[in-house]
């Protein structure tokens, strides 16, 4: 199906250490979703001083390149789904710049 987002990375039982992604698009939000056989998921972004439970069938939707993030490691097997944008298949396509999303629509 068409999606508005240009790269798909799938992560396996995999534990991150708090980071940020330099190759992506500042201006858009990528989606994680969640799926699998898993208990105990936390996901912690220090840069907000926030952290919450990344359970099955949670999305989220965040800059990965503003905000620094990590998810601890998890009992059972976690599947996460991340849909995002990079930069340099836009250059490559010729796609224009989209921009901050606004609001005032002017």
């Amino acid at each position: 199906w068409a999606s508005v987002f240009n790269s798909l990375f799938i992560i396996c039982n995999w534990q991150t250490p708090n980071h940020q992604d330099h190759l992506l698009i500042p201006e858009c939000f990528d989606i994680l979703t969640m799926v699998g056989n898993y208990s105990n998921a936390w996901m912690s972004m220090p840069s907000l001083q926030l952290e919450f439970r990344y359970d099955l069938g949670c999305m989220i939707g965040f800059s990965r390149r503003i905000v620094r993030h990590g998810v601890h490691a998890v009992e059972g097997d976690q599947i996460a789904w991340v849909w995002y944008m990079r930069d340099s298949v836009h250059i490559y396509a010729r796609v224009p710049w989209c921009g901050w999303a606004r609001g005032d629509y002017k």
